[in-house]
């Protein structure tokens, strides 16, 4: 069984494996706690200060383009560090920037103070993938991580839940300063309880990929790989090079959603902020059940392949971006709908793409880096969805209101998302909004992501 110095006992074994998936499960919820909040403060912001859709999309994406950064720098030191060190550092900061945000009015300072927080973050998602995979099979890990990947769907539910009140009842500062001072004993229990490898709690290894590498055994505690040769073996991987700009697209549909959902039910719907963020959750309640969803079936129906899962639900994620044009204002119940079959569909292929297949097909030996990789792909691909989003916005709405006769009519036909005929250009002229544009661009998004996942269909994952 295991070797002479290691514990005998399966079920001392499960009771780490719980803890360590319970530890990291509460963990990364928590950074969503301090990281949603600001699509809820974000209409709020706007109303006190008067800022442009640009200005404030321009926080968000400070934020993203600093995430990127840190997914791929943080991706390769993981890998010497580990997630006990590194996630309880980065818990610390995030406790710092929100609160120091809750007490600042300064724009610049708010640029800075969210891009420190999205560094803080950034060394997060890699570090649970590596350190969950660690303590998992090959055969269980698409439905391990996409039960772990549930944390980021409650998380974000009760990310908006907890601040829409918050900020209902005590204004948006509060939506910033009560997550920090609920993430910062999350971090000190992460700190007590956290192990990296089955070996440092003095159980053998567990993973069964690593078998592979003759430098391997499961009578030692696994030797690591230098930066340099994680860089090497993950930047010449082409199926992960396929995946990041898959997920680029994907991860550009999903933060549009995510920053922008509350704005959209409270300004094109009439809602108040706490009916906003409350409706808002239909996107990460029904993703968790498609994140877990999207793992049993690539696990059972498509003998461990997540391509062709991700291919199918980003195509009907198009769709869905397609319908959003067509409700009607004010129409609250249909639009929460459409926003829970949307999250059923970004999260499925997120969590494929960012977890299970970023472990398939990268070395055993530089999974948090492999998913560090993807993951700044991934959130290059969601500073669109800050000041770009923004800018379409505000763009599209000053269009509608300047276009005169039937040019928009005829436009829309010509591009074929308007019907012809007689009354057609009231017809059309009705669903015209400022975020026509938008729904429409994230439906082209989530056509190249799923086109992309395509070519790799029969990719299978190493040990199987």
């Amino acid at each position: 069984m295991a070797a002479t110095g290691y514990r005998q006992s399966d079920r001392n074994l499960f009771r780490w494996q719980l803890q360590i998936f319970s530890l990291l499960w509460a963990a990364y919820a928590s950074y969503y706690l301090c990281r949603l909040n600001f699509a809820v403060a974000q209409p709020l912001i706007l109303e006190e200060f008067g800022w442009s859709d640009a200005q404030i999309g321009l926080i968000p994406s400070v934020y993203a383009a600093v995430y990127a950064i840190g997914q791929f720098v943080n991706g390769q030191i993981g890998e010497r560090l580990g997630a006990r060190r590194m996630m309880t550092a980065a818990m610390i900061i995030a406790f710092l920037s929100n609160l120091l945000f809750s007490m600042t009015s300064s724009y610049a300072l708010m640029l800075v103070l969210w891009g420190m927080n999205g560094y803080a973050q950034s060394a997060g998602w890699s570090l649970v993938v590596k350190t969950m995979s660690n303590w998992t099979t090959v055969k269980r890990r698409g439905l391990i991580i996409g039960l772990i990947s549930t944390c980021y769907q409650v998380g974000n539910v009760l990310a908006w839940l907890l601040a829409g009140w918050l900020a209902e009842k005590y204004g948006w500062r509060a939506t910033f300063y009560v997550p920090a001072f609920i993430i910062l004993p999350v971090a000190i229990l992460f700190w007590l309880g956290v192990r990296d490898e089955p070996q440092e709690a003095g159980f053998a290894p567990v993973r069964d990929d690593l078998a592979e590498e003759p430098s391997s055994s499961i009578m030692q505690p696994a030797t690591k790989l230098s930066i340099g040769e994680v860089l090497r073996v993950t930047l010449t991987n082409r199926v992960l090079w396929i995946l990041s700009i898959s997920f680029f697209c994907a991860n550009a549909v999903r933060y549009s959603f995510m920053n922008w959902t509350v704005t959209y039910m409270k300004e094109f719907h009439g809602n108040n902020i706490k009916q906003s963020a409350f409706m808002s959750v239909a996107l990460p309640l029904i993703g968790a059940v498609g994140a877990v969803s999207a793992g049993w079936i690539s696990d059972n129906l498509f003998g461990k392949r997540r391509a062709p899962v991700c291919s199918i639900m980003l195509l009907a994620l198009a769709g869905v971006c397609v319908g959003f044009v067509f409700i009607a204002q004010g129409d609250v119940l249909m639009a929460t709908a459409m926003l829970g079959l949307a999250g059923f569909l970004i999260y499925g292929p997120d969590m494929l793409m960012s977890g299970a297949a970023s472990v398939d097909f990268s070395h055993p030996k530089a999974a948090a880096a492999a998913t560090g990789f993807i993951m700044a792909s991934g959130a290059a691909g969601s500073i669109l969805s800050g000041a770009g989003i923004g800018w379409l916005k505000g763009v599209t709405d000053e269009w509608a209101k300047t276009v005169k006769g039937d040019e928009l009519p005829m436009l829309l036909r010509n591009l074929g998302f308007a019907p012809s005929g007689a009354g057609s250009e009231v017809q059309v002229a009705s669903y015209f909004n400022q975020w026509t544009l938008v729904f429409l661009l994230l439906a082209i998004m989530s056509v190249i992501a799923a086109s992309l996942m395509m070519s790799l269909w029969n990719a299978k994952p190493k040990g199987t």
